[in-house]
């Protein structure tokens, strides 16, 4: 089970800003993204979602209009 969650680094700790489910001294690995790229990455990922899953729409001229499509 994967899941992001937010966190605030004090006093040499990383301290969740949500509950967490997990049981105590539970080893996990962080993967440490700042707050600016997060909301980057949030971004760019709702703009990519309005396009995944273009070439299941049955459209056959994407590559001759995919200016038409994507902008």
């Amino acid at each position: 089970m994967s899941e992001a969650i937010p966190a605030i680094y004090e006093d040499g700790k990383f301290k969740p800003l949500q509950r967490v489910n997990l049981p105590e001294h539970k080893h996990v690995h962080l993967i440490l993204i700042p707050e600016e790229e997060a909301a980057l990455l949030k971004s760019q990922n709702r703009e990519l979602s309005k396009i995944v899953g273009i070439g299941k729409c049955g459209k056959t001229d994407v590559a001759r209009k995919h200016d038409k499509y994507l902008y």
